[in-house]
């Protein structure tokens, strides 16, 4: 499956799955040693947002957890895609 269609069926499902605007929840692994945390965090200035961060036992990974109100299933798919440029972060 291309991107579009992952980011298209994904759309379809947010749209379909809840009230807009309305709350979200990221969720992402960081891979230490490969992206700053805080250029994630970068991506969410100006917003409203609630962080939640938790390392793992060996300190190799971060889970980042970011709650907001966004406006529309579009801006979430903005997000993922902004957050996909860095090296060695999982979106859940």
């Amino acid at each position: 499956m291309s991107d579009d269609q992952f980011y298209s069926r994904f759309l379809e499902n947010l749209k379909s799955s809840q009230q807009w605007p309305g709350p979200y929840m990221f969720k992402f692994i960081i891979k230490e040693k490969e992206t700053d945390i805080n250029k994630i965090k970068h991506i969410f200035h100006g917003m409203d947002v609630k962080f939640s961060e938790k390392n793992s036992s060996k300190n190799n990974y971060t889970s980042l957890s970011v709650s907001l109100i966004l406006k529309s299933p579009e801006s979430v798919i903005k997000i993922y895609k902004e957050v996909s440029r860095f090296k060695g972060v999982i979106s859940l």
